[in-house]
């Protein structure tokens, strides 16, 4: 790399005389470690007692008084920056206040979420309720920060997934990804009303590098039925070619025989559950017992009708007949094999059945929470299958708990209610809210079917239920899983398992209690599940086919003053409310203006964050880290402002009055902001909050500074703009502490629009292997400021994401150098599928490109893969060119 001394900046820049530093050349950030050198804040745009040391600084280094003023103009002209208090994350700024057009303003916005961080975010994004019922009504609004804590941004490109774990575990797959509860991320995240969420984190799965055979998932249905809250059927047609190869991945697993697939209860994402009892009684074998052998469940095979109808929607909207009618008819036959295999006359249930050595496929006769997911996916909505569901809900031997319901029925001679030892994770009793937000789906089903004598009262019994379970020290709270008859969490590791993402509530809450019924065409059915007696409830602009809907019900008129009954508003204006006719339960119909268009790269990007840490870029380096801390954490994409659990930079206990966090680009990247997620701990009795001053630096000198700490939201998003596009290939931001307070960063970010092609440079992809690095080559033509290149070795990755296409075959060559006497071949996978080879000839040191190959690409955002390289030769890629 270029010889840049990226903890600094250099004081000839300062005054507006920026080049490249030489070799060796070390600058220094004025840091002030006595009370007398303390930085004052301006008043009245009077420079600083600081301002004018580095006013004598400069000067001693010329004799020209330009260059004086230059300075003075650079640091009184920043001294008031304005701050940009919204959210970047994806393709808007979004601006709800009350009065707003297109938002209604019936709700208060600031009370129900005054307790939490990241506020500028939740009022955002989220919908707004009012009901009668605290209890469901407080635990709704802690669950957005749940799925708040849990978005992770990864790299350009790339952009946002959702985590299970706050900190990723061992076993986690590519960046942390576990999809065993993705259908439900998926679910809940689609009324976000940024919906880059959802569409980055369903492409990691679809196109991406995650792993969508780790565990059972429904990941395609779930984004089947995301895509009618989004309206975006595109997007979600789009991706059919890559659903067809995530379902055949599944092959290896399925039982021609008995038209059923089957696995191992652990990756059904339930250990300890009834099969693997079954299978090892007398505790003779862990492996077994915990793991559980092949089994066909109702819940795999559930999801798997729900994936191969998802696949058969998106192909019709591709206008692919031939897939569409394969799909179809592959649900058809899987449901019908459920039906045959799985449904137990005798015990009126879907049942497991354990594959080896059971050539009769006996089913087992316990029943198990999973025989209740499959009316969610609209399997067994039929009486004869329904009602004895409902009953075993609310029977107390059935799964009817106080803090259920319970995963194994009570009355089954394995139901444990406690845990028997240290391990983490029974199935077999405890309860879990993955499989109740299952459960809650399939009874909300289940009414609306009509075909059962299940209320609207026992349905909100669940919901509370569910709610009164997620509780810890008389506070919302959600941990893995719960006692059924204690109030206590038996799974909640510290520094691990808090504000669990593994289940959904407030897609329950909105689907179901709301009874918000997402339509393909330009409608939205209402169908509530409330008690009688509630005479009122309201859901506020929830994000909807691009509009905001607002549904008030008002039994007297009296509570929001808009009239009585059911009433609607769509973008802020009233809207006529038409009865369903034949529907089985009240339900009712508004109109919604079709989705305005969508342009798939308007997202913005995250140029700071680094998934992986040292060894990839964006680098990070501070004058002071805490040793607790870690500066690689405020750019690691997580952002959340817990104590504990933790993620965050600070210079806790720093002898300095000022420290600077410096974080370093491959390259020289143009911005015109950053943001930084400050962390503050005051009000919990601790020693960080905001700076009282910031400066921000850039490669030719100061940005911006900010000197009124009164100005910067705690534990919040700021964003402070430079007034300019600026290139740059390193920000440091230099922050002076309040007295005996430090300072802390939970995340950097710097959004800028995405670069959409047609090339794209290496340095800039997620890269791996043991010889894989970013070099500074004076031969690369890349970038004219700051050239670089990657230096390839046999393992090598270099992973672009992000690459835009239309769709169909695209040419794509490379920019490349290779210093030895044999052609270096390297792989190219577009979409983690192999495609082609591209051949690197020896070049000598001298940069050149590739022959032109031809490659398919889909419409849209694509990752294309490049593997290999040589421990022998020196190789070096430049740049990817796409046309």
């Amino acid at each position: 790399m270029a010889k840049l001394s990226y903890k600094t900046f250099s004081l000839s820049a300062l005054a507006g005389r920026g080049g490249s530093k030489s070799q060796g050349d070390v600058d220094v950030l004025p840091q002030y470690t006595g009370d007398e050198n303390s930085v004052k804040g301006k008043r009245d745009n009077q420079p600083s007692s600081a301002d004018y040391l580095l006013l004598k600084v400069v000067a001693s280094f010329s004799a020209i008084g330009i260059v004086v003023l230059l300075v003075y103009n650079i640091l009184v002209g920043r001294a008031s920056v304005p701050l940009e208090y919204t959210e970047h994350a994806g393709h808007t700024e979004h601006a709800e206040s009350s009065g707003t057009p297109g938002f209604t303003s019936f709700l208060d916005r600031e009370t129900p979420i005054s307790a939490f961080a990241g506020k500028t975010f939740l009022k955002d994004n989220i919908p707004f309720i009012d009901i009668p019922d605290s209890l469901i009504q407080d635990v709704y609004y802690y669950r957005w920060t749940s799925i708040q804590r849990n978005l992770r941004y990864i790299k350009e490109g790339t952009g946002y997934m959702c985590t299970e774990f706050v900190h990723p575990v061992g076993y986690a797959k590519a960046f942390g990804s576990i999809d065993a509860a993705a259908g439900h991320q998926i679910d809940e995240s689609r009324w976000l009303r940024d919906t880059s969420y959802g569409d980055d984190y369903i492409q990691l799965y679809t196109r991406g590098p995650a792993d969508a055979l780790q565990y059972t998932q429904w990941i395609l249905d779930a984004a089947s039925r995301r895509a009618d809250v989004t309206g975006d059927l595109h997007f979600f047609a789009s991706q059919v070619d890559d659903m067809v190869r995530l379902w055949h991945q599944w092959d290896h697993v399925y039982d021609k025989a008995a038209g059923l697939y089957y696995y191992q209860p652990v990756w059904d994402a339930q250990e300890l559950s009834l099969p693997g009892f079954i299978a090892d009684p007398n505790g003779t074998d862990w492996d077994l017992r915990k793991d559980g052998p092949d089994t066909f469940r109702p819940s795999h095979n559930a999801y798997m009708v729900a994936n191969a109808r998802a696949i058969s929607r998106a192909a019709a909207l591709a206008y692919n007949e031939s897939v569409a009618f394969e799909f179809s008819k592959v649900a058809n036959d899987l449901e019908h094999a459920m039906y045959e295999r799985l449904w137990a006359p005798e015990q009126r249930f879907f049942m497991d059945v354990i594959r080896p050595n059971n050539p009769n496929l006996t089913r087992l006769t316990g029943r198990e929470q999973v025989g209740l997911f499959p009316y969610r996916f609209g399997i067994g909505l039929e009486r004869k299958y329904a009602q004895p569901a409902v009953d075993s809900m609310f029977d107390p031997q059935g799964f009817l708990a106080p803090y259920g319901p319970t995963t194994l029925e009570i009355r089954d001679p394995w139901f444990f209610a406690t845990r028997p030892d240290d391990y983490c994770c029974y199935w077999n009793g405890m309860s879990w809210p993955y499989s109740t937000g299952h459960t809650l789906k399939s009874l909300a089903a289940i009414y609306r079917s009509g075909t059962t004598n299940v209320t609207a009262d026992q349905y909100v019994q669940y919901l509370r239920t569910y709610a009164r379970t997620q509780m810890k020290n008389g506070q919302p709270y959600v941990a893995e899983s719960h006692y059924p008859f204690t109030d206590g969490w038996s799974a909640d590791g510290w520094n691990h398992s808090e504000h669990y993402d593994h289940s959904t509530n407030n897609d329950d809450v909105i689907t179901g209690l709301f009874g918000i019924q997402p339509q393909q065409d330009d409608r939205l059915v209402i169908s509530p599940i409330v008690p009688d007696n509630w005479t009122y409830y309201a859901l506020e602009n929830l994000p909807y086919h691009g509009h905001n809907v607002t549904v008030l019900y008002d039994e007297k008129g009296s509570k929001y003053r808009q009239g009585k009954g059911l009433i609607a508003f769509v973008d802020g204006k009233n809207v006529e409310v038409h009865r369903v006719l034949g529907s089985p339960k009240q339900s009712y119909w508004i109109s919604v203006p079709s989705p305005p268009r969508k342009v798939p790269a308007d997202a913005w990007v995250n140029i700071a964050a680094n998934p992986t840490g040292p060894g990839q870029y964006p680098m990070a380096d501070a004058t002071y880290t805490n040793a607790g801390d870690y500066q690689f954490k405020a750019i690691d994409g997580v952002l959340y402002y817990d104590t504990i659990p933790d993620n965050r930079w600070t210079n806790y206990r720093s002898p300095n009055l000022n420290d600077t966090l410096t974080i370093t680009f491959a390259r020289p990247r143009k911005m015109s902001s950053v943001t930084l997620a400050i962390f503050s701990d005051v009000a919990r009795g601790g020693g960080i909050d905001v700076p009282s001053r910031i400066e921000v630096y850039g490669s030719n000198g100061v940005l911006a500074i900010v000197d009124d700490h009164t100005t910067l939201l705690r534990n919040d998003r700021n964003t402070i703009s430079f007034g300019r596009e600026v290139e740059t290939q390193f920000l440091a931001v230099n922050m002076y502490r309040q007295q005996n307070l430090w300072v802390g960063i939970c995340e950097l970010e710097v959004w800028v629009p995405p670069e959409i092609g047609p090339t794209y440079h290496a340095a800039d992809a997620y890269l791996t292997g043991g010889k894989t690095s970013v070099i500074y080559d004076n031969s690369s033509i890349a970038e004219a400021n700051g050239p670089v290149a990657v230096s390839l070795g046999s393992d090598s990755n270099v992973a672009f994401s992000g690459i835009m296409s239309k769709g169909g075959k695209t040419g794509l060559w490379l920019n490349y150098a290779n210093a030895g006497n044999k052609t270096v071949d390297l792989s190219v996978e577009v979409n983690q599928v192999p495609r082609d080879t591209v051949r690197l000839g020896p070049t000598g040191r001298n940069f050149r490109s590739t022959k032109k190959i031809y490659v398919p690409l889909a419409a849209g955002k694509n990752y294309v893969s490049l593997r290999g390289g040589s421990d022998s030769a020196d190789v070096r890629l430049q740049t990817l060119t796409v046309s």
